[in-house]
């Protein structure tokens, strides 16, 4: 389903170029969990965000359900990501003035996809969450727990996948970011194909298998 072949990215900084991906080979089948750890720099968040179309590479090769990816413009990579694949970040990024359901539907503003009756679809994602009756709230009523399940639910919203988490259990406390894990795990059994960075070994162990990555390599 995603295939990575000498994926490499480089920042300018000033007039000095810094590589951080050096030649990334990665295959990733429909239905893995996978968890991708590292050290903070070791260039996992821009793998992830290469994954999820988000950054482009310097150079190397990505397929996407069988499409080369990695050189198309950015409206057609949009298109792609907003289809296929869903974000959950560290942060959660609701937004404040609006309530959890109108998070969850916000994706929709921009997607073709014909989601039938989205307000029931959001609903019923928010109670799968456990935040039956939490709809009408504002991120700031919420538990960081609580955001982050809406932040899910937003990013299930389209049906999409993949589900692409970075730290997703970075501002948790230990029982709640398990609590989070559990939902990753059901969603994994479900189908979903879940990609997870994260520096927790804990969380780490949640998911069916470990790519390590240092100083922008592939190691284990």
């Amino acid at each position: 389903m995603i295939r990575l072949k000498g994926i490499k990215k480089a920042f300018s900084i000033g007039e000095r170029d810094i590589e951080v991906l050096k030649g990334i080979d990665l295959h990733i089948e429909k239905g893995e969990f996978v968890a991708i750890m590292g050290v903070s720099g070791s260039g996992k968040s821009t793998l992830l965000n290469i994954i999820g179309l988000m950054d482009r590479p310097t150079s190397g090769e990505y397929w996407l359900r069988g499409d080369r990816v990695a050189h198309l413009d950015d409206d057609r990579l949009s298109q792609l990501r907003n289809a296929y694949i869903g974000f959950v970040f560290q942060q959660f990024y609701l937004i404040e003035y609006l309530n959890a359901l109108e998070n969850v539907l916000l994706p929709l503003l921009y997607t073709s996809k014909n989601i039938p009756n989205p307000q029931r679809k959001a609903l019923a994602l928010l109670e799968k969450m456990g935040l039956k009756g939490r709809s009408k709230s504002r991120p700031s009523q919420l538990s960081g727990g609580e955001q982050q399940r809406v932040a899910i639910a937003r990013a299930l919203i389209n049906d999409p996948e993949v589900i692409l988490a970075d730290e997703p259990t970075g501002q948790l406390d230990s029982k709640t970011a398990s609590e989070i894990m559990s939902i990753f795990a059901q969603l994994n059994k479900e189908g979903k194909t879940i990609i997870m960075v994260t520096h927790d070994p804990d969380m780490a162990a949640k998911a069916k298998r470990i790519i390590k990555i240092k100083d922008g390599l592939i190691v284990g």
